[in-house]
């Protein structure tokens, strides 16, 4: 489907061999300008932030819901998945996903205190 819509300009070249020139100039015109609107619409598309699936989950925070060792359960976004850590981290603790392994996440506890200005 995308290749049609870069194709449109040249598909409607015929235009000038079946219509009148002025008509067909300004029947190309529209198919030029139709083209260059979709093709702004689909670079737009393509711009957005990704919203779901595995990209999505990099780099969002959540909450440890249990802790066994390296093996926990991790809270994101409502969702409960297993996760490993090189960290030592304890239920409750807040955490942010590094990557994934599959389906289990990749975690790195995020410090919650501020740091304490230095005198």
């Amino acid at each position: 489907m995308c290749h049609l819509l870069l194709l449109m300009p040249v598909l409607a070249l015929p235009v000038f061999w079946l219509l009148p020139w002025p008509l067909a100039l300004s029947t190309y015109a529209v198919v030029t300008a139709l083209s260059a609107w979709l093709y702004w619409l689909a670079l737009r598309a393509m711009r957005r932030p990704v919203v779901t699936g595995r990209e999505e989950l990099i780099g969002s925070k959540g909450e440890v819901a249990e802790a066994g060792g390296r093996q926990l359960s991790v809270r994101v976004h409502g969702e409960v998945w297993n996760a490993r850590s090189k960290d030592r981290i304890e239920k409750g603790d807040r955490v942010q996903v590094d990557g994934m392994d599959g389906l289990i996440l990749r975690v790195s506890r995020i410090e919650d205190r501020p740091p304490q200005p230095t005198l």
